[in-house]
């Protein structure tokens, strides 16, 4: 990389959201040719700052210079003609439309002011080829999973020679095998000279992809540092500004009776005779490669989607196999699903609707909701679960990803369930929030209640489970104690490997 050459520069960018300041003069430098890493605690700007340089955000003061040349305030479509592509952690996917159009909506084929998408389908076929991801191209994208989307965008990014490429979270929701894919199309890019913006709450990505890396806290930027000079603990010290002294705060509890069994669940072709139990008090982690069935596990037994065969049976009575969510709510299972911003909030309702939105007759009375007792319940909640800004008025979508989370795993709080499923609970989250929310599960499992989490997360899988379940191909390749296995032995496991010894 030559450090020489600034391909980007931002300086004094302030940026400020009625009384809130999201950011207070950042000074930021990025280098051509190179994979600069922003780390910082949910809040601490990075995202405002990356929609600021993909023109979705005016800074208040400041300047955006590009290869010499002022782009502050361009239209989002004026930043991408420079060259500049931005995949934030909300995916800009259009449902309805084919994978196809998804990929070439940010410039789509015109001629003689008529879309024409036929030329461009070699040139699509050849992206993904390129980075290794086929996919049927006339199927809807909203069809697809999350992580498949992801590579929708990604593909979008390739196939416009993006001369800044600006990843926010790219890795929250895609499995090891995934991510590895994403760090091959990275390098090829970098050769090819792109200059790749990388934002992640993962250390241990961080330091595999980049040569630099720069810390956000509180609206600026505090630190920047080549990625070899850089301590793993300075790194979190700078990021938090304290230590963490527990950070999976998993409490030894003594299980219960079986409170969940399920038997011989088959499901499309994805899910293959499954069986597991889990008692009362207990974690169990769902871990697997890409397309293991751990969604469509939990799917199942909530209810969002029907299997085809099988049994499952909650507190010793059975739940018909096309039941609906509602009755999964009733026998006292709550979800937190994979993707908050579509299926865990409403995200134009404030902290205070979204709280309070699940057991509504806690706040009503006569049944009409009471102004008083809703706030009453949200502003304990917030306060339980340390939600930043602590107002319940805020609205959900102005949040930073980890306190959204933490709204969506609050709102199930408000009463006690017996069985809460969590689909990637922390992806996406910063270190901090990570560490509250893990407590959080701790405290769930202290009361007698039990998770089912689905986790793509290795080191969160061994740190906060009491047991881990590895499915390969839809079916259970493997049942470990995280106590008697190692980081290297679950990974062989998940890619559907033997250990010997």
């Amino acid at each position: 990389m030559n450090t020489g050459n600034v391909i980007l520069r931002m300086k004094g960018i302030k940026k400020s959201f009625g009384a809130t300041d999201a950011l207070k003069g950042v000074n930021l430098d990025i280098y051509a040719n190179g994979v600069h890493a922003i780390v910082g605690s949910n809040g601490a700007g990075k995202s405002t700052l990356m929609k600021m340089l993909a023109g979705l955000y005016k800074p208040d003061e400041g300047t955006i210079t590009f290869k010499d040349e002022n782009i502050t305030g361009l239209s989002p479509i004026e930043t991408q003609r420079k060259g500049i592509q931005v995949v934030h952690q909300v995916l800009n996917i259009v449902p309805s439309l084919s994978v196809f159009e998804n990929i070439l909506l940010a410039m789509p084929p015109v001629k003689m002011g008529f879309l024409n998408w036929k030329p461009g389908i070699k040139q699509v076929e050849e992206t993904l080829k390129l980075i290794k991801f086929p996919m049927d191209l006339k199927i809807n994208a909203g069809q697809l999973s999350v992580s498949e989307q992801q590579f929708i965008i990604l593909a979008r990014a390739v196939i416009n020679e993006t001369k800044v490429l600006v990843l926010d979270e790219p890795t929250a929701r895609l499995s090891l095998e995934e991510t590895n894919k994403l760090f091959d199309i990275i390098k090829k890019m970098k050769e090819k000279g792109t200059t790749v913006i990388y934002i992640s709450h993962r250390i241990e990505e961080i330091y595999a992809i980049s040569d630099r890396i720069s810390v956000f806290r509180d609206g600026l930027c505090v630190k920047t540092e080549n990625t070899g000079q850089f301590k793993e603990n300075d790194l979190v010290n700078s990021m938090l500004g304290k230590n963490i002294d527990v950070f999976f705060p998993k409490k030894e509890v003594n299980p219960g009776g079986e409170l969940l069994r399920v038997k011989d669940l088959t499901y499309q072709d994805k899910v293959f005779g499954v069986d597991l139990h889990i008692n009362q008090g207990e974690i169990v982690t769902l871990v697997g490669a890409v397309g293991c069935g751990q969604t469509e596990v939990v799917n199942c037994i909530y209810g969002i989607i029907n299997a085809d065969s099988g049994e499952i049976v909650l507190n010793g009575e059975k739940l018909k196999l096309n039941h609906a969510p509602k009755e999964a709510i009733k026998r006292g299972v709550a979800l937190i699903p994979e993707d908050r911003a579509s299926e865990g909030m409403i995200a134009d309702y404030d902290i205070k609707n979204n709280i309070t939105s699940i057991n509504m007759g806690q706040i009503a009375k006569y049944q009409v909701i009471s102004d008083s007792l809703e706030s009453t319940l949200a502003s304990k909640m917030v306060e339980r679960l340390n939600v930043v800004p602590p107002d319940i008025n805020y609205t959900m979508s102005a949040l930073s990803g980890g306190n959204q989370q933490k709204v969506v795993v609050g709102k199930w709080m408000t009463e006690s369930y017996k069985l809460y499923l969590m689909d990637e609970v922390t992806a996406g989250v910063d270190i901090g929030a990570k560490a509250e929310i893990y407590k959080i599960m701790g405290d769930i499992a202290s009361s007698g209640s039990s998770i089912l989490l689905s986790s793509g997360d290795i080191e969160e899988a061994l740190g906060i489970s009491d047991r881990i379940i590895v499915l390969f191909k839809g079916k259970i390749f493997k049942e470990l104690i995280p106590r008697e296995t190692s980081k290297d032995k679950l990974l062989t496991y998940i890619m559907g490997g033997t250990v010997n010894g």
